[in-house]
């Protein structure tokens, strides 16, 4: 098939695998059936699959919500597939099982995406996402007894859109009467299903089809609200996010409930940037990149008459620190910072004046940053490369973080070390990179290496647990994640850098990142392989696209791949503001020149590709995946070999059970480690005495730390 696009010709020989049907059904079988055999023909996949078991069966927590001397919190226990939400009265109390949603499904394919718990702790919204897919229930729990109440917002509803930091599902009255949240109306037709949201309210104990609309009707398709409400029930905040214009931006609106004939009044429009809201004693918080690259915190007055826009006022003025997550608590306003790629975490009093950096255990990223609008304690996590998630606790008369829960895994953690290098890349921009590896490793340019980017959508990637990369490290492999341009790592500049008519530079970066590794002697293109997912597999089949001689083998999942018709699957027109839009003659030829679908060659002497399709992938069509693979098969002429992996049950990120996640980080490791020539070692602490990794409860190091 032929089209114009952009003023150029161009062609779309595999377009029929967008239709579906009986033929493309065969045609994924029979591929993913020669994925799998030639999978299994490698000796020791069965103990890579009995290791990534026993790293994953350590389980996880997150962190807590806190509701007088009781803690929430989701916990998956050792042994289990799904994650299940736990209470304890007191910091130390017996732990207590509200919901475990094993039974829901005989498949366990149901699982806790979320918990949103009433200021007075009686009730609780729970999102149960299906197969990790964009699509979710909400369920409303009684948190006494432990049982679900007929309330419910179905999921064909209720689709997730691209998630803004802070933001709850759920937006409870103060009183737990009712909730307000976000869902399409119900005569959406399907292939419009990620669009069309607004804001409603729900009367615990009502049907979900009586719900009050309360904002969204004069919206675009592609704005999407996001509600905020004050503790004290007073103020209603809707952000209103556009990914899909020239640039992202937010607008944002305030109803004072205590008027509700005055309506909505508008607080923020007009400008290309974005903004998120915090109401707290009364006054509007709002961080934005808004003459910030780096971000700022300002506050605005919420009362006034309509039309007249309240002046911005900076109380966290911009900054060397990218800021990404925050927190108001008490009379202490917690700010995330991101220093070479690595977070900071500092204190501030409700006027922006600084307190202290708080101490954390070294290079490594902070999640969950949360505590009660007037308690005394804040909670987070952090982990690194080689230190799973740990739940710490502040309090605020103290500052100083203590370990709450801790984590453990079984991995000798004292055999590697992380090394954080800056090199150039094709344009003399100075890129960073993390370097895992054994201590000591020998620089012979023969270690198998992974490297792994994403680039986009302002996305920091900082140093976090990866179980996935444990039996690789344990091997003699080295890890590498690479913060190409069009990621947030280093601000809104680093971000734009690498979007639209400038995506190659993240592409450029990716390259440059694997000619340092080369040249510095970590390894050569017979043992070096490249991973990606989503927009990161967009940039590793670009990469080996475009320097096939410089890989060994490459993992590409849930890629995005046809960069003419992106625009056409499931939410693909909120990634415009990124991509471009195909529809317009200047965008579109800058696509044009890097669409890996249409930029492949006559012939190629092509690397080993591995493409992962989730079946159920509701965010990027898995016929990206299908056209991608069919364009690889058509040109290669090399002897590696191109195979498709199609998961069923599976939503972007993979099936949600642990027992599917261990299955799918065994073939794709299998992969690498077969194509890289990796011999595999079994060097788990049920094999080397006292090996274990643990979060314990000592201080942390003092603040500005470097240390790994």
């Amino acid at each position: 098939m032929e089209e114009h696009l952009g003023g150029l010709r161009i062609r779309d020989p595999y377009r029929w695998m967008e239709e579906g049907g009986p033929e493309l059904e065969r045609w994924v079988a029979a591929q993913h059936r020669h994925t799998v055999a030639r999978l299994a023909s490698w000796p020791a996949q069965e103990q890579l699959r009995s290791r990534f078991q026993a790293l994953l069966d350590h389980g996880s927590v997150s962190t807590p919500i806190v509701r007088g001397d009781r803690y929430f919190y989701c916990r998956r226990r050792k042994g289990d597939q799904l994650a299940v939400l736990c209470v304890r009265r007191g910091l130390r109390g017996a732990e207590r099982v509200l919901l475990d949603p094993h039974g829901l499904r005989h498949d366990d394919s149901l699982g806790l995406a979320g918990v949103y718990v009433c200021p007075d702790g009686r009730l609780a919204v729970c999102k149960l996402a299906q197969r990790a897919t964009s699509r979710a229930f909400l369920r409303v729990l009684d948190l006494d007894s432990g049982r679900l109440l007929g309330d419910t917002i179905p999921a064909d509803l209720y689709p997730l859109g691209r998630t803004r930091p802070g933001v709850s599902a759920a937006l409870w009255e103060p009183d737990g009467a009712g909730f307000y949240y976000t869902r399409i109306p119900e005569a959406t037709p399907v292939h419009e299903r990620r669009y069309h949201q607004k804001v409603y309210f729900h009367r615990v104990g009502d049907r979900w089809s009586d719900d009050e609309l309360v904002f969204g009707e004069d919206l675009k398709k592609e704005q999407t609200p996001y509600p905020r409400l004050s503790a004290d029930g007073r103020y209603l905040i809707v952000e209103v996010l556009d990914l899909s214009g020239d640039t992202a931006g937010t607008e944002v609106f305030v109803r004072d409930r205590r008027s509700p004939d005055l309506g909505f009044r508008t607080l923020v429009t007009g400008h290309q940037a974005l903004f998120e809201s915090r109401v707290h004693r009364g006054v509007l918080y709002l961080k934005t990149n808004l003459d910030a690259p780096h971000g700022r915190i300002v506050t605005m007055a919420l009362g006034g008459p309509d039309g007249v826009r309240p002046t911005m006022l900076d109380v966290v003025p911009e900054g060397r620190e990218v800021l990404r997550s925050w927190a108001l608590v008490g009379d202490r306003m917690f700010v995330e910072g991101v220093r070479s790629v690595s977070s900071r975490l500092h204190a501030y009093d409700l006027e922006g004046c600084p307190i202290q950096e708080l101490a954390l255990p070294g290079i490594g990223s902070l999640g969950g940053l949360r505590g009660e609008p007037e308690g005394s304690e804040l909670f987070f996590s952090f982990s690194s490369f080689l230190s799973p998630d740990a739940i710490y606790r502040v309090r605020l008369d103290k500052l100083e973080p203590e370990c709450w829960i801790g984590a453990e895994t079984r991995f000798d953690a004292s055999r590697f070390e992380l090394d954080q290098v800056w090199f150039e890349s094709s344009d003399r921009t100075r890129v960073p990179m993390f370097v895992v590896g054994a201590k000591g490793i020998e620089r012979n340019g023969e270690n198998p290496v992974v490297v792994q980017g994403y680039g986009g959508f302002n996305e920091s990637k900082l140093p976090s647990f990866d179980p996935s990369i444990i039996p690789f490290l344990e091997s003699g492999g080295v890890y590498v994640l690479v913060n190409v341009r069009g990621g947030g790592e280093l601000g809104e500049d680093w971000h734009r850098a690498g979007v639209r008519a400038d995506k190659q530079n993240a592409f450029d970066d990716f390259i440059a990142a694997a000619q340092w590794l080369i040249e510095a002697g970590y390894t050569n293109p017979a043992r070096l392989g490249c991973c990606g997912w989503s927009n990161g597999g967009l940039l590793v089949n670009a990469v080996a696209q475009q320097q096939p001689a410089l890989w060994r083998a490459v993992v590409a999942g849930a890629p995005v791949a046809d960069m003419a018709r992106f625009h056409t699957g499931p939410g693909g027109r909120n990634w415009i503001a990124d991509y471009g839009s195909p529809e317009d003659p200047q965008d579109a030829r800058a696509l044009l020149r890097y669409s890996p679908y249409h930029n492949m060659p006559e012939s190629i002497a092509a690397p080993a590709v591995l493409i992962w399709v989730p079946r159920e992938d509701d965010r990027v069509a898995p016929w990206h995946g299908y056209k991608m693979l069919a364009q690889w098969h058509y040109a290669n002429v090399g002897p590696h070999p191109a195979l498709l992996y199609a998961e069923a049950g599976a939503g972007h990120r993979g099936a949600v059970a642990a027992g599917r996640t261990s299955s799918r980080y065994t073939d794709i490791w299998t992969f690498f480690f077969t194509e890289l020539g990796v011999d595999w070692h079994d060097r788990s602490p049920s094999r080397e005495r006292g090996a274990r990794c643990v979060a314990r409860s000592s201080k942390p190091p003092s603040a500005g730390s470097e240390a790994g």
